[in-house]
């Protein structure tokens, strides 16, 4: 082999091992196809976003057509009669005030609250006890008792507080005066509960009339009589408060 042969296979080795070199015109093929790799990829997720569009749209206009389908064949419903009735019901049912007889009001446990309103208790106020009702309640209110059994005694004791044999007594409780008729309704319903009316009281006989009349009271009608004044209070109660619940319905 000649000198010029050598040169040549010189240059032909190092022309192989050198590392190639990026040309201009390599890069731009390599970015161009990135670039259209990108815009298929785009075009893919927008014609997928569609797609999906197109499903729920469609979803949600056979459902407006289903609806409006069972709505055309069903009777109109108001939802909200449909919940206020039963709540209506339920009032009526809780705060209904029973129209006890003289039997019932003989049985009745008397310790337990009656339920009446101020308003109530002014249909059946007389004499001094217009204007103090709010005191009768408030008893029932604080120590659970039946104010319509306090007012009963009261009534039959004094002749509906206008007879007071001690200032403001109308129970003729024990032998004392009081600063006010609405103090008295508070110490002898407090007294009539706890001592009377709770078992292991000093006075405890019962939960019913006849059983506070034991201790309560010499006479041996006294049961009788304050039976029958709850009685006629609840016969006036007992149908306008009823019937103030119904104009709820």
């Amino acid at each position: 082999m000649d000198d010029r042969d050598n040169k040549t296979f010189d240059r032909t080795i190092y022309r192989v091992d050198r590392k190639p070199r990026l040309t201009r015109k390599g890069l731009a093929v390599i970015l161009s196809g990135i670039f259209v790799l990108v815009l298929c990829a785009a075009g893919w997720y927008v014609y997928l976003g569609y797609s999906i569009d197109q499903m729920t749209s469609a979803a949600a206009s056979a459902e407006k057509k289903l609806l409006k389908s069972s709505a055309a064949k069903s009777e109109p419903v108001s939802i909200s009669d449909e919940l206020r009735q039963p709540v209506v019901d339920r009032i009526i049912e809780d705060q209904s005030i029973p129209n006890y007889s003289y039997d019932e009001c003989w049985s009745l446990d008397v310790s337990k609250p009656s339920g009446v309103t101020l308003a109530d208790l002014q249909l059946v106020s007389r004499g001094a006890f217009v204007g103090i009702e709010d005191a009768f309640l408030k008893a029932e209110q604080d120590y659970g008792i039946n104010c319509l059994f306090v007012m009963a005694i009261a009534s039959l004791e004094s002749a509906n507080g206008t007879m007071c044999f001690r200032p403001n007594n109308m129970f003729g409780f024990g032998n004392r005066g009081f600063s006010s008729k609405s103090e008295c309704v508070d110490v002898v319903a407090r007294t009539l509960e706890y001592s009377y009316l709770t078992p292991g009281g000093s006075l405890y006989n019962g939960t019913r009339i006849t059983d506070v009349n034991r201790r309560y009271a010499a006479s041996s009608t006294w049961d009788n009589k304050v039976c029958r004044n709850m009685a006629r209070y609840y016969a006036t109660i007992a149908p306008n408060h009823n019937a103030q619940l119904e104009k709820l319905k």
